[in-house]
């Protein structure tokens, strides 16, 4: 089985995240695109953070139509920090996967050799890089550290929809609609449940 990796908070999960992933699968020959709402990142302040139920929920409305789409707890389950460096040994050791990709923004991959085991993580998983605005990846790629792992770093160039979670929060707080940001699910489940009401 070959997989891809789509990680991040998802407080909310918004079409730009759907996008993608579906840009992914036009890309790539995977068997399925996992969403990994993340437990207790280590870059985040937990308690600015939705509780999981809610992310996981607004998660599920937002991927139920495509069966290709699922959902992994692993990371909300665990405890302590969320590592990707652990969410790989999981899926290869524990789940038998054989090729793991990451999909990942440019940003991230300027930053990746500040995560836990970078070098870990480049000899033993796949990443897929999505384009960021203000980041050029052909820059960032010249520095001599990635140099040994081109084979398993993958370049997207893929269309871009600058929409964030931050800004969809502060717009449901502000009253304003967040109509085709979010599926429409997604924008039910959380006019119904009041969320982002309050700091």
């Amino acid at each position: 089985m070959e997989l891809a990796i789509l990680g991040g908070t998802f407080d909310p999960v918004h079409l730009g995240h759907l996008l993608i992933a579906e840009q992914v699968l036009n890309r790539f020959d995977l068997d399925k695109i996992i969403f990994m709402p993340a437990g207790v990142p280590p870059h985040k302040n937990n308690s600015q953070i939705l509780p999981s139920h809610h992310r996981l929920e607004m998660l599920k409305l937002a991927i139920r139509d495509n069966p290709l789409f699922n959902y992994s707890r692993y990371e909300l389950d665990k405890e302590g920090q969320s590592y990707t460096a652990d969410t790989l040994r999981y899926f290869k050791n524990k789940q038998g996967v054989d090729r793991v990709y990451f999909i990942i923004g440019a940003d991230s991959l300027l930053d990746i050799f500040n995560w836990k085991e970078p070098d870990y993580l480049l000899a033993n998983a796949f990443f897929i890089v999505a384009q960021r605005p203000g980041y050029s990846i052909d820059n960032i790629l010249r520095e001599n550290d990635y140099s040994p792992y081109f084979d398993r770093i993958f370049i997207m160039n893929s269309f871009f929809i600058d929409i964030s979670s931050t800004f969809i929060r502060q717009a449901v707080k502000n009253g304003d609609s967040i109509r085709y940001q979010v599926t429409e699910a997604v924008k039910n489940y959380i006019e119904n449940k009041k969320l982002y009401l309050e700091d």
